[in-house]
């Protein structure tokens, strides 16, 4: 799968910019021999070209790590990592996606591996450097894939020599990562690990822990659970960072009462930690992940986007300026 190319009206979409805007912009980037046209006209502009023309709407970031957990499965944290991955990437940000869910859904999107592909598990069982497991995706965006071996990671950790876990799990994979990647985003397995707890425990000011949940109790559980644990082992380690938590309702009904009566019970408990974002339950949303559409490929998708939108604000991705 390639980053592929997308369109004024997308762009415009993802960032607030007005189309005359972006137009206005283009013609002050780019001679006209170098943007690619579709069959109907309309001019496709590549990530590199997208990053050229929204600079001042990006973030200086480098090596953010975006977190995506719930202790409960079925919220949506793969389809919200594959939306963030496929927009960031797009948007021209050098993108790094780690999964560590033995089921792979997230490297299913992307592609298939045979069981002697490396996965996280051989870095943490000291097999494989880091970069050792990337797999080239698009010019734009690397995946670290998961299989069942990632199953292993809790019996080999459980099995090393006791060690300062910040400073080793920073010296095996987050040194490098950051340092070599705009944004990681990491996708995670609906159970507590020490590798979660670890992984939490690197979090800086910069990065930020998502937290998708639907309106039902045992997510809401698994809200709690997840919540306690990153701030138990942050606790333990005196850890004087503030990584931003957001936990976003999803696939949300806003027709129904129950729904309703469960934001308001969420707002009541988390205050600022639940994000002004919901993301209301959509064919379109399940389409564009079960059809592994990119963003540029997306039709009559003007909801997408904008929830895309939303959420590159809230993870600090974007920032709002004038036209």
């Amino acid at each position: 799968m390639a980053n592929g190319t997308i369109r004024f009206s997308q762009v415009g979409l993802l960032t607030g910019l007005k189309r005359h805007a972006i137009n206005a912009r283009a013609k002050t980037a780019f001679d006209n021999t170098e943007l690619k046209r579709s069959p109907g006209n309309q001019i496709m502009l590549s990530p590199d070209q997208v990053k050229k023309l929204i600079d001042d709407r990006l973030f200086n970031i480098k090596g953010k790590i975006i977190y995506i957990g719930n202790l409960k499965g079925g919220v949506g944290k793969t389809t919200l990592a594959y939306l963030l991955i496929n927009s960031i990437s797009m948007l021209g940000l050098k993108t790094c996606a780690i999964d560590l869910d033995v089921q792979a859904n997230l490297t299913q999107q992307y592609t298939n591996i045979d069981v002697d592909q490396p996965v996280f598990y051989d870095v943490i069982d000291n097999k494989k450097h880091i970069q050792d497991v990337l797999i080239k995706i698009s010019p734009t965006f690397d995946l670290i894939p998961a299989s069942l071996k990632n199953s292993l990671i809790q019996k080999s950790l459980s099995m090393q020599a006791p060690k300062h876990h910040l400073t080793w799990f920073n010296s095996i994979c987050l040194d490098y990562l950051r340092s070599n990647y705009d944004v990681i985003i990491v996708d995670t397995p609906p159970n507590l690990t020490t590798l979660n707890s670890v992984f939490c425990l690197c979090l800086d000011d910069n990065d930020h822990i998502a937290i998708p949940a639907c309106a039902e109790d045992f997510s809401i559980m698994g809200v709690q659970m997840f919540l306690d644990d990153i701030l138990a082992i942050r606790a333990s380690y005196k850890m004087e960072t503030n990584p931003k938590i957001s936990i976003i309702m999803n696939r949300f009904f806003q027709t129904q009462k129950t729904n309703l009566e469960m934001l308001v019970k969420m707002g009541k408990q988390y205050g600022e930690l639940l994000s002004e974002i919901i993301i209301r339950d959509s064919a379109k949303i399940r389409e564009v992940v079960n059809n592994k559409i990119p963003i540029g490929e997306i039709k009559q998708g003007k909801d997408v986007c904008e929830t895309i939108s939303n959420l590159l604000y809230e993870f600090g991705v974007l920032k709002r300026v004038d036209n």
